[in-house]
């Protein structure tokens, strides 16, 4: 399960960035889709916080305003059970990669140009995507995508 919070303003990614985010997605606009699209989606390692920073240059060019929201990454065995305080739980990060991927795949950003054919990293995998997660399909599956 990935649970998202958001969105942020771009200019409160240092306060809203916790340990346990290890994904994001970042909204803008583009032309041909029109306002608030998903532009990128998003993991890191090393903290969503500094993996932000590196989207800086291309963020400061966008003439429109970029927003984010954050995820966190967890077995999902009922709602109760999700802790959405402080805590998050963490996620492998081969868990992570098989998330993102199959996000990537699924929804097509338009900036993200690097792992849309990497669907095989999501073998068995499916993501209920909860929370604010903005334009993101509830449920994804690799089976879905698998030819």
């Amino acid at each position: 399960m990935a649970h998202w919070e958001g969105p942020f303003d771009w200019d409160t990614r240092k306060e809203k960035a916790k340990t346990g985010h290890v994904l994001y997605a970042l909204y803008g606009s583009r032309h041909l889709y029109g306002r608030d699209v998903l532009l990128y989606i998003g993991k890191t390692a090393a903290g969503v916080g500094s993996r932000l920073k590196g989207h800086e240059q291309w963020v400061a060019d966008e003439y429109d305003t970029i927003r984010f929201r954050l995820a966190s990454i967890g077995r999902f065995w009922d709602r109760d059970d999700w802790d959405d305080g402080d805590r998050y739980p963490k996620a492998t990060p081969s868990i992570v990669n098989a998330v993102e991927s199959l996000l990537i795949y699924a929804h097509q950003p338009a900036y993200n140009s690097q792992n849309v054919a990497t669907l095989e990293r999501a073998k068995g995998v499916r993501v209920l995507n909860t929370g604010r997660m903005g334009h993101l399909l509830p449920e994804i599956s690799y089976l879905y995508y698998e030819i």
